[in-house]
């Protein structure tokens, strides 16, 4: 199972914030760097054995600008959410990047599911999936295609991972899973591990120091 670290970038910085309040967000205070530089951020998760990092550039997701260059920068494996809505859009920023994210949240032109190196993430809010029908999407995508069931909601709260979701969607689908949001402690990875699930994401608990990255890697990492 992979852990993968997290990192929100908005306006050049990397930020943190809760429930996908993106507005509210603010710059970074981690155990693991005292700086929001997202260059040392990464620096340190590679320094933890982070091999990949899940970034998402909450300026591109609003409309409100782009985190382009500083991504490119970043060297280290790099699924990234750029908030794309269509073909135009990914051809525009896979260059950046290892993975392209495509998002229910902004994602409009679902033709593009057929598209390499991609990876969807089904955003849900408040229990439900945004803009889709769960079965009618995952009927899109080829089977190998690697999924993120993302609590949009759980995002920063550490409130705990949705098992029964999870479980859900585990039974509809054999493609690969990773879960992001609101992972709460080490609990949480046991049961993702059990689950059968391929990789989480995790961002806050890293952050405050409830979970030490290093650590979780050495004993949940592949």
């Amino acid at each position: 199972m992979e852990i993968i670290p997290v990192i929100d970038l908005m306006n050049g910085l990397a930020v943190s914030g809760k429930s996908g309040n993106r507005k509210e967000y603010v710059p970074i205070k981690s155990v693991l760097c005292d700086s929001s530089n997202p260059l040392d951020v990464i620096k340190k998760y590679k320094e933890n054995g982070a091999k990949k990092v899940y970034i998402a550039d909450l300026n591109s997701i609003m409309s409100t600008g782009n985190n382009f260059e500083t991504v490119k920068s970043l060297d280290i494996f790099k699924i990234v959410d750029f908030g794309v809505t269509d073909k135009k859009d990914l051809e525009n920023v896979k260059k950046y990047v290892n993975m392209t994210i495509l998002g229910t949240e902004t994602l409009n032109d679902i033709s593009i599911l057929k598209e390499e190196n991609i990876i969807l993430s089904l955003d849900f809010k408040d229990g439900k999936l945004l803009n889709y029908n769960l079965e009618e999407i995952l009927s899109e995508i080829d089977k190998k295609t690697p999924l993120i069931i993302l609590d949009i909601s759980s995002v920063g709260t550490q409130k705990g991972i949705n098992v029964e979701l999870i479980k859900d969607i585990l039974k509809k689908t054999d493609n690969p899973i990773y879960i992001g949001g609101g992972i709460k402690s080490e609990d949480d990875l046991k049961i993702s591990k059990e689950l059968g699930i391929s990789g989480v994401l995790i961002g806050t608990t890293i952050h405050n120091g409830k979970l030490d990255l290093k650590k979780i890697i050495q004993k949940y990492g592949e």
